[in-house]
Order: C-alpha cells, then structure tokens, then sequence
C-alpha cells in the first residue's frame, strides 16, 4: 500500500448506519389509528342508549337510539355515546346536587364559614392578647431597669449608712476603750501611791520604833506610864464638868 505523505490526512470510513423499524403488532380499525385524523363527533342520536334496529328506523328513533355492533368494532356505522347525553347528565347531575345539596352543601358552607370567622377571631384575639403581653413585658423590662437602678442607690446609700455606723462604733468602742485603759491605769496608779504610802509608814513607824527603842530607857517609860495613869482622872473630871455645863445651858 501507499504510505501516507506528511500533512496528508488519513481516509476514515464511517460505519454504516443501521435503521430499525419497529413492529408493535398491534391493528386498529380504520380511522381509529393514532396517526388517523379524530372520528365525528356524536352530538345527539341515542340519548338513552343502544338499540341498532331502532337506530335504523331514523326520525325520533335516531334520537333515542344509537347504532353499535359489539361483534364488529370496526364497524362504520358504530356511534360513540352522544354529546348531549354528557351534557345532560351533567345537568341533571347539577340540578340534583342544587336540589337535595343545596341547604346541606350551604349548612356545610355557613358552619366553615362561622368556624373560619370563629378561627379568625380567635386568632385576632390570641394577636391582640400577645401584643398585650409584649408591651407588659416590655414595660416591666423598663420597669426592671429602673427598679435596679433604684436598687443599686439604695444598696449604695444603706452600704454608706451601715459603713458610718460601723466606723461610729468603732469609734465609740475606741473612746471606750480609752476610758477605761486611762481608769484603770488611775486605779491601778492610786493603788500603787496607796502601797508606796502604806509601805513608807511602815517603814517611818519601823524606823521611829527603832529610834525609840535605842534612845528611850525602862526609866522614861515607866515615867511616861505613871504621868498618863495620872493624867486620867483629871481627863475624866473635866469631861464631866464640860458635859453639865452643856447640860444646863441647854435646860435655859
């Protein structure tokens, strides 16, 4: 074979197509066929329904009767039901439903009626009541906030209060304390002065005892002994006359 120059494209053959024709096996009956054009339309023969020997006879038969041959489906002088048949059941249909249904159907209609009026009102009732509610909340929020300011100021001003009467106490509890640590520092003070005196007379008597016994003699004592004993009546004499003078002035 030929080999293939440069910038030559290569010949591809393309495979050979292949057309399927499908048979669905199935038959119609002239005219009945999906590509065939829609049979004629059966306006009014045979209102009341199939009889193919009055159908025949024509005139007002034609009207009431129609033609249908159940052996042959095909047949040409089959008819479909009427038109005006449909359009009068659909009539009759109406008229019965209008007759006997209309107090029910409206009774029906009135009670969906009254419940979706009932639904509605509720539902404005159920609106209004949550707006209610919403403007309580919202007040009681703004309430809420101006309660906790006031409850911070009066927390503030009792935190103030309780820290003055703490620091009062204090104080007084320190003045107290004071007086009592400079009382007792006093008592304690005179008691001291008291034993120092106390300790200094004895002392003074101890030393004057002392004194007494190496300076004064048996002589001197008995002496003083002799002079007190005598000194005695004339002590008692002179209590006596001083008490009748007081007597006898009293009397004038």
């Amino acid at each position: 074979g030929l080999r293939p120059q440069p910038g030559m494209q290569r010949a591809r053959t393309a495979p050979p197509e292949t057309t399927e024709h499908a048979s669905h096996g199935e038959e119609h009956c002239p005219g009945h066929g999906p590509t065939d054009p829609p049979p004629h339309v059966n306006w009014w023969h045979g209102l009341i329904g199939v009889n193919n020997e009055a159908a025949a006879k024509g005139g007002i038969n034609a009207l009431l009767w129609r033609y249908h041959n159940e052996q042959n489906p095909c047949d040409p002088k089959n008819e479909p039901p009427p038109f005006l048949a449909s359009v009068l059941n659909v009539s009759l249909l109406a008229f019965i439903i209008y007759r006997f249904g209309r107090k029910p159907i409206a009774e029906a209609l009135r009670k969906r009626k009254q419940t979706i009026t009932q639904e509605l009102d509720n539902a404005s009732r159920l609106k209004e009541e949550a707006e209610k509610r919403l403007d309580e909340y919202e007040d009681k929020l703004t309430r809420l906030e101006e309660t906790l300011a006031e409850l911070k100021a009066e927390h503030a001003s009792q935190a103030e209060r309780e820290k003055a009467h703490v620091l009062a106490e204090a104080e007084q509890r320190r003045v107290r304390m004071r007086r009592d640590a400079e009382f007792r520092i006093e008592q304690e003070l005179k008691a001291a002065r008291v034993m120092l005196l106390q300790e200094a007379v004895q002392s003074a008597v101890a030393a004057a005892e002392e004194l007494l016994r190496q300076r004064v003699g048996r002589e001197d004592l008995d002496r003083a002994n002799e002079e007190y004993l005598k000194a005695i009546p004339a002590a008692v004499s002179a209590g006596a006359t001083r008490r009748g003078a007081q007597t006898t002035g009293a009397a004038i």
